[in-house]
């Protein structure tokens, strides 16, 4: 019996294929590790060629999850509990492998290169630790909320929650969402934009609720608040366990792993645009307003983010159960490799903008370029 075969007649077995998923939180480590083993202070950027070359060879031979191995039927939801605990506990893991790199890089001789090696290789598990608590924040109850808030504090990126619900998918592929990529942007000239635009939606939405509630906005009551003094807490604690020479560590992992997330969302939405009613308000949110990939390595370690068409279709839709999509914007490649070309503006734009255009079936009025104004 295939594989595929075995899945189909055993749907519950599912279950295992996504325990792959928590392996990757350890990747950080990997320098560590060989450092220890063989003594050489290079091996501290192990987890970059492991990220950045072995991965997309990986993704390239695994290819598409065409079978929907990584989905779930909605009439399976007595397996929900699982998949919810699944994500819940990468909590201590995420904690213990950001803290197990402070206390190396503070602890342990190293030059300076590897110190910021093995700072940036425990930022992509912020990365990772951003996409758990992206998954768990659109959760509606409070435990998942908190969950998602402590796996948002060491990346110092608790705002996120309220920014990307409330904001990013209400205002995205229009002029308005920061966390849109427009035609012809660079990845860094995004990142530039995106991430000062993610601070001030969140503020400007939690001053909103603050108004609308009859609290001050510098209140604990307003998210972003709560979660500054949460972070700054978290942050105090590690600065006072391991000393002030923790703290470039702290920065250099916190700024890698966000941008990692601008970089997710550079690739899921660049130059896509929402068509505008009669009355000139935007649409709702379609699946055809996201790059989706069906590639099974990229949505095993993502919680399936990159089924990102039926993400933003269906925000509150758990990741067991988001769909592929037919007919909607496919990326050429899998996270992997298109993160790594988005580091290359001109070798990206000469992949991504032919396929924007043919999106839009030439019209460029309807792709969301630079001088479009909210």
């Amino acid at each position: 019996m295939s594989l595929v075969a075995y899945f189909e007649k055993n749907p519950s077995a599912k279950r295992h294929i996504w325990l792959v998923s928590l392996t990757y939180p350890f990747i950080p480590l990997l320098g560590i590790g060989l450092m220890m083993l063989t003594g050489n202070v290079h091996f501290a950027w192990a987890p970059f060629v492991f990220i950045y070359v072995i991965m997309p060879i990986v993704e390239y031979l695994a290819g598409d999850d065409e079978h929907d191995l990584l989905g779930l039927d909605h009439e399976m939801e007595e397996l929900s509990p699982f998949y919810k605990f699944m994500v819940h506990a990468l909590l201590p893991v995420l904690y213990l492998t950001w803290l197990i790199g402070a206390w190396y890089v503070v602890t342990q001789p190293m030059p300076v290169s590897s110190y910021i090696g093995l700072a940036l290789a425990h930022g992509s598990g912020l990365a990772f630790a951003i996409n758990s608590g992206h998954e768990t924040g659109h959760k509606t109850d409070k435990l998942s909320k908190w969950i998602a808030l402590f796996m948002l504090a060491p990346v110092f990126y608790g705002h996120f929650r309220v920014e990307h619900n409330t904001g990013h998918h209400s205002d995205v592929a229009t002029p308005r969402d920061s966390a849109t990529a427009r035609f012809g942007e660079s990845y860094y000239g995004f990142m530039a934009r995106e991430y000062p635009g993610a601070w001030k939606r969140a503020w400007r939405l939690e001053t909103k609720r603050a108004n609308r509630k009859g609290y001050s906005k510098f209140s604990l009551k307003n998210e972003v608040v709560a979660t500054v003094a949460m972070q700054i807490a978290l942050w105090s604690l590690v600065v006072a366990w391991l000393g002030w020479t923790v703290l470039p560590y702290l920065f250099i992992a916190a700024a890698f792993g966000s941008s990692i997330l601008s970089m997710q969302n550079y690739v899921g939405h660049y130059g896509l645009l929402r068509e505008k009613r009669a009355d000139g308000k935007y649409l709702p949110c379609m699946p055809h307003h996201s790059w989706n990939t069906k590639s099974l390595v990229t949505n095993m370690i993502s919680y399936n983010l990159a089924r990102h068409s039926d993400h933003h279709a269906h925000p509150s839709r758990h990741y067991q159960h988001l769909r592929n999509m037919e007919n909607v914007p496919e990326l050429p490649f899998g996270y992997g490799t298109m993160f790594l070309i988005a580091y290359f503006p001109p070798i990206f734009r000469r992949i991504m903008d032919p396929l924007v255009i043919k999106n839009a079936g030439g019209d460029m009025s309807k792709v969301l370029t630079k001088d479009m104004v909210a």
